[in-house]
């Protein structure tokens, strides 16, 4: 496989699907494909995983640009990295890890950047709003494990099986973070949590 493939991701458009012969084929034998060198097969890989994954990026981030970010260098990663997806996992949670990490990066790196003044007060004063509940704060509020298994659970749709493989946590872990995260949410937006 060549290393100067390179993939420009246009998110969040939806992208038209690939009309080719990999088309129909499991995520894991076009995952075979790609690592054969088959650009359209990794191509249709993108273009069924990008919003998901742009949408976990941006749910963990907070932010549209670390998101785009993480997204397109996962997808590289990933390019780079397929000869060695094993299939011991589902091809999505495998790419979901990759763009995660690279999430977790983005937000170490901006954790080690000093915020300028003008942003920590806009982030500190009041909202106009009134009482306007904004759920995207309220989940960019909680802490980082908490919020990832509430993207994975809530926003993705994974079950807390699949959320534990992506987070490389047990299903109890997840259930148990997820319950606190979704009690915290509540919290914060004045609402019952759901049993």
């Amino acid at each position: 496989m060549s290393s100067s493939f390179a993939i420009a991701v246009p998110l969040p458009r939806r992208a038209a699907p690939y009309h080719g012969t990999v088309q129909s084929q499991s995520d894991e034998a076009l995952a075979r494909l790609a690592a054969g060198g088959d650009s359209a097969a990794f191509e249709q890989l993108v273009l069924r995983h990008q919003d998901r994954l742009y949408t976990l990026a941006l749910r963990v981030t907070g932010s549209d640009a670390d998101a785009r970010d993480c997204v397109q260098e996962g997808l590289i990663a990933a390019w780079r990295a397929l000869d060695r997806f094993r299939g011991d996992a589902r091809f999505s949670t495998w790419i979901y890890r990759i763009v995660l990490r690279k999430a977790y990066d983005a937000i170490d790196r901006r954790r080690r950047l000093p915020q300028p003044t003008e942003e920590l007060h806009a982030v500190a004063r009041p909202s106009d709003a009134g009482d306007r509940v904004d759920l995207l704060a309220a989940l960019n509020a909680l802490e980082l494990d908490f919020r990832t298994v509430a993207v994975a659970c809530d926003v993705l749709g994974l079950s807390m099986e699949e959320a534990g493989e992506l987070l490389d946590l047990p299903p109890g872990t997840v259930k148990s973070r997820l319950h606190r995260a979704r009690a915290r949410l509540a919290e914060q937006l004045g609402t019952r949590t759901p049993s």
